[in-house]
């Protein structure tokens, strides 16, 4: 079967650490990898997909955002698999664990938002996916010039047992 899903990892993704957890939870990555390679994903509805127990896709659809209009995040639960199916974005990335948290740790929602306005800004696009796992606070849906509506899944990753 020849692979319908175009990207390719972007350059930013701490592959040491996709390494361990890939060797530690294979079962995990190899649901996710299949669903990108095997569903169209243009055609997704708006929403969640359980794809097991320890692994979903959350697809959505936005507008991207002013960069004040946009926060730094990071998950302690899951690690995220982010690709753009259509549209373009910047995302935000910093390893800084100093930076000031401006919205405390949901255990609900598995978010931490901070405020900071520095980090890389990488281009997210159809050709590329992210992983970011819980030490990487990142900034997605960062507009690219003009605001531009983005289709977006997210891969959710159970990080622990």
């Amino acid at each position: 079967m020849q692979s319908e899903f175009p990207a390719k990892p972007d350059e930013s993704i701490n592959i040491e650490q996709f390494k361990k957890h890939y060797e530690k939870y294979p079962d995990r990555w190899n649901s996710v990898f299949e669903f990108l390679e095997e569903t169209d994903l243009k055609s997704l509805e708006i929403g969640r997909i359980d794809l097991n127990e320890n692994v979903y896709a959350a697809v959505s659809e936005y507008e991207t955002k002013n960069h004040p209009d946009a926060l730094f995040e990071s998950h302690r639960e899951y690690v995220d698999l982010q690709y753009v199916i259509s549209g373009e974005e910047l995302i935000g990335l910093t390893n800084d664990q100093s930076i000031p948290v401006s919205v405390p740790y949901s255990e609900e929602k598995d978010i931490t938002f901070y405020s900071y306005d520095g980090g890389k800004l990488m281009p997210a696009d159809p050709s590329r996916y992210f992983i970011f796992f819980p030490d990487d606070i990142h900034r997605p849906c960062l507009k690219t010039g003009d605001q531009k509506k983005v289709k977006k899944v997210v891969l959710k990753i159970r990080y622990n047992e």
